[in-house]
């Protein structure tokens, strides 16, 4: 339930909390794994502006099994507040079990999630990610190896070739035992070009009522809201948060959450504020080149089609210090040079 803690107001919906895919969460409005993004104080920064739930970093299994010291700080977040749930990528049962088992030493989680829509070659030529795709007795196997954790196991997938491929291997899964599937519109040929497709996600929610959730192309909060008129149970917030900072409250607010309107209708001064208590937070805990690559991401999102723009942005390409760049953010009506109101 919100707390003081929580930036955006009170985030939980009329009807809510509810058991999705056995997880209580107070809204449907997730962030989703995102590699190289979603460590913890990226996770902690969007609980606090509304995600109903947050995910970790597509992990390895067997990165696990052999004691990695990096794949393990993966997992870090140790009052990390619930529900957060641990994605594992892997190409066979045994090392996703034991994967699994080795992160539950670490910490505790909500749910187990396998990755099988990952494109990349560095992934899938090791069997693992969009690869099971193509193996879906494999990825049931993986699937049925977990349901004795003790927590719901959920799997992310794309879309194949063929709608009747993708409902085929949804119902494979489902009936090894997965409690909710998310899927993301695109192919693995597509990797993140071009759009992805809605209507098989439709076609799946009607098939597995209350069983699927939904992934792609999700910018605004009218793509939240026709995913979850499609009969999604909740939606992953992915690429979009780097462009807008305030996608997830300003859904919530769409939605009918009693969301401040300092977040659901931010200012550029709101922004440049946010930008820096996520960056603040990532320089204290994960280091300076994770806070100066998340500063560009925002900071040219953010303040694009603004007056003196491309001037800030500039000026903040060049620099490589956090502090520095907080300054140059924090002041960005000057460095623009945009009149004061």
């Amino acid at each position: 339930m919100p707390n003081s803690s929580y930036l955006a107001g009170d985030f939980t919906l009329l009807g809510w909390p509810k058991k999705i895919g056995g997880v209580e969460v107070c809204n449907p409005i997730w962030l989703a794994p995102l590699a190289g993004i979603t460590y913890y104080s990226v996770r902690k920064f969007y609980r606090q502006l509304g995600a109903g739930l947050v995910h970790t970093e597509m992990v390895s299994a067997l990165g696990l099994c052999y004691k990695g010291r990096k794949t393990k700080e993966l997992l870090y977040g140790e009052d990390e507040q619930s529900p957060a749930v641990l994605q594992l990528f892997g190409s066979n049962a045994a090392d996703v079990r034991k994967g699994a088992e080795l992160a539950f030493e670490i910490r505790r989680f909500d749910a187990v999630e396998i990755n099988m829509a990952c494109p990349m070659p560095k992934v899938t030529k090791k069997g693992s990610g969009s690869a099971l795709l193509g193996e879906p007795e494999k990825a049931a196997e993986i699937i049925a190896s977990l349901k004795d954790t003790g927590l719901p196991v959920w799997a992310k997938i794309r879309r194949s070739a063929e709608d009747a491929e993708t409902l085929s291997f949804c119902e494979k899964l489902l009936n090894a035992g997965a409690d909710q599937l998310f899927i993301h519109g695109r192919t693995q040929a597509q990797r993140y070009e071009g759009r992805a497709d809605r209507e098989i996600v439709r076609s799946a929610a009607e098939r597995f009522p209350k069983m699927i959730s939904a992934s792609g192309d999700c910018y605004t909060p009218e793509d939240f809201e026709e995913y979850l008129g499609m009969g999604c149970c909740s939606v992953l917030a992915a690429r979009g948060i780097l462009k807008d900072l305030c996608l997830i409250p300003k859904t919530l607010a769409k939605l009918g959450a009693c969301i401040d309107k300092k977040y659901s209708e931010p200012s550029a001064e709101t922004q440049a504020e946010l930008i820096c208590m996520l960056c603040d937070a990532v320089y204290e805990r994960e280091g300076e080149s994770h806070a100066l690559v998340m500063a560009h991401r925002a900071t040219g999102a953010v303040f694009r089609g603004l007056r003196g723009a491309a001037e800030l942005r500039r000026q903040v390409a060049f620099l490589r210090s956090w502090p520095e760049m907080r300054e140059v953010i924090l002041n960005w009506k000057e460095t623009a040079d945009v009149p004061a109101d």
